[in-house]
C-alpha cells in the first residue's frame, strides 16, 4: 500500500499565507524523510477557510529541486474548459514529469464547490462531460506521437504534444469518485479512483472498492490504462503519542469538515450529476463517536490504533491511502507525520523490519520448543538406527 500525504495549505486566522507555505515546505520535506511515498494537494480557488493552494502547478517543481524520492500527485487537477484547458493540463504535466524524473501523478476532477465554479462561470450540468473529454484527450497527447481529437467540447486538429513526459506508458492518471457512478467510470476508463470524502461510514467504500474491481476486469480496454484503488481520509488522519491526546487535538477538523462539505447540499440540487453529495446533509459533524469511529472520514489515534485503521483498508485490497494532514498547528502536524512514518508506514512496507517486543518473540520461542525438541528426537533416533545398520554390516 501506497501512502500519499495531503495538505491544502489551510491557512488560519492571524497567519499569513507566506507563512503557512513555508511550513508546507518542511512538511512535505519531513515526509520524504519518514517514508510517505507522495505528496499532493487539491486546486482550490477563492476558497474561503479551508485551503490556499490554488496553483500546484506551480508549487510542486518548487518541492520537486527540494526531494529526492517522494511523488506528486495532483488531487486534482480541475477539467472544466474555464478553468483548465486538457491540452495545457497535459503540457504541464509532462513539463513536471521531466523535472521530477517521472515522479508526478494526476489526479483529475470537475469542482465541487460553488465558490470556484461560479468564480469561472462553470456550468455544472456540463463539467462532467468536460472532465471526461478532458482525460482523453490528455491520454491521447500522451499516448500518440501524432494525436487529434474531436468532441463536444474539445476539437484539436493533428498536433505533437512538447515537451513529452518520462514515464512509460504515459503519468499515472486518477479521478475524483465520490459516488458509485463516478467509480464505474474510473474503471471503464482504466484510470485511478480516488474513492470516499463524504463521510458515510466503511460500508460505502468498501462498496465502492469491489465495484471499481468487478467493473475494470468486465471492461476491454484498447490502450495501456493506469488503475489504482485509493482511498482519501478528506476530514483528516491524527497520530499522537496517545489515542485521548490525538482526539482532543483533532477536534477542531469537525470544524473544518463541516465547512468543506457546506456546499454539497447545494451543487446536488444544481445538476442531477451532483445528487449524491445530497447525503452529506444527513451527517451529524457533532458526533464525535462516529466521526472517529465510523465515518470513514478520520484515522486519529496513537500508532496503535492507525495500524488497525489502515489494516482495515489493506483488507478491502486498497492500493494507496491519501491521508490529508492539515488544519491543525504546525508543531502538531509535524509529530503526527514523524509518527506515522516511523511507527505506522513500516508495519506495511518493511513488516519484518519492525522491532517487536521481547515478552513477543519469548512467546514465540517458548511455542516453537515442542516442535524443535520433537524434530530432534527424530533426528537421533534417526542417526541411531543408522548407527545399528552400520554395526551390524
Amino acid at each position: 500500500m501506497d501512502f500519499i500525504l495531503m495538505t491544502e495549505g489551510d491557512t488560519p486566522v492571524g497567519l499569513t499565507h507566506e507563512h503557512r507555505y513555508r511550513e508546507l515546505v518542511e512538511e512535505v520535506l519531513l515526509a520524504e524523510r519518514v517514508g510517505f511515498d507522495a505528496f499532493g494537494s487539491s486546486e482550490q480557488h477563492v476558497a474561503i477557510g479551508t485551503a490556499s493552494v490554488s496553483a500546484p502547478e506551480v508549487l510542486y517543481p518548487y518541492l520537486m529541486a527540494l526531494t529526492n524520492r517522494i511523488r506528486f500527485i495532483h488531487l486534482v487537477t480541475l477539467l472544466p474548459t474555464r478553468i483548465n484547458h486538457a491540452l495545457r493540463v497535459a503540457e504541464r504535466i509532462a513539463t513536471e514529469d521531466i523535472l521530477s524524473n517521472g515522479r508526478v501523478e494526476l489526479g483529475t476532477g470537475r469542482g465541487n464547490t460553488t465558490l470556484a465554479l461560479r468564480a469561472f462561470e462553470v456550468d455544472p450540468s456540463e463539467n462532467k462531460s468536460q472532465w471526461r473529454e478532458g482525460v482523453e484527450l490528455i491520454r491521447r497527447a500522451f499516448l500518440d506521437d501524432t494525436f487529434s481529437f474531436v468532441g463536444e467540447h474539445y476539437k484539436i486538429p493533428p498536433r505533437s504534444l512538447v515537451p513529452r513526459p518520462l514515464q512509460t506508458p504515459y503519468p499515472p492518471i486518477s479521478a475524483a469518485a465520490g459516488s458509485p457512478s463516478s467509480v464505474e467510470t474510473a474503471a471503464e476508463m482504466g484510470i485511478g479512483a480516488i474513492m470516499g470524502g463524504l463521510y458515510l461510514g466503511f460500508d460505502l467504500v468498501e462498496n465502492m472498492v469491489k465495484l471499481y474491481d468487478e467493473t475494470l476486469a468486465a471492461t476491454d480496454h484498447p490502450d495501456p490504462i493506469t488503475p489504482r484503488k485509493m482511498v482519501v481520509i478528506s476530514g483528516g488522519m491524527h497520530c499522537a503519542e496517545t489515542t485521548a491526546r490525538a482526539r482532543a487535538e483533532a477536534k477542531p477538523l469537525f470544524e473544518m469538515a463541516k465547512l468543506s462539505t457546506g456546499a454539497y447540499d447545494r451543487l446536488s440540487k444544481l445538476s442531477k450529476d451532483y445528487a449524491y453529495m445530497g447525503a452529506v446533509k444527513d451527517v451529524d459533524f457533532d458526533d464525535e463517536e462516529y466521526m472517529f469511529e465510523r465515518s470513514q472520514g478520520f484515522m486519529v489515534g496513537d500508532p496503535a490504533l492507525c495500524i488497525e485503521h489502515v489494516r482495515r483498508y489493506a483488507d478491502m485490497g486498497v492500493d494507496a491511502l491519501v491521508l490529508r494532514v492539515d488544519s491543525l498547528p504546525h508543531d502538531q502536524l509535524m509529530r503526527s507525520i514523524e509518527l506515522f512514518g516511523k511507527y505506522v508506514i513500516p508495519h506495511f512496507k518493511h513488516p519484518r523490519n519492525v522491532v517487536r517486543s521481547a515478552d513477543d518473540v519469548l512467546a514465540d520461542i517458548r511455542a516453537a520448543r515442542p516442535a524443535h525438541e520433537e524434530a530432534l528426537s527424530r533426528f537421533r533416533s534417526e542417526q541411531h538406527l543408522a548407527g545399528h545398520k552400520e554395526t551390524v554390516r
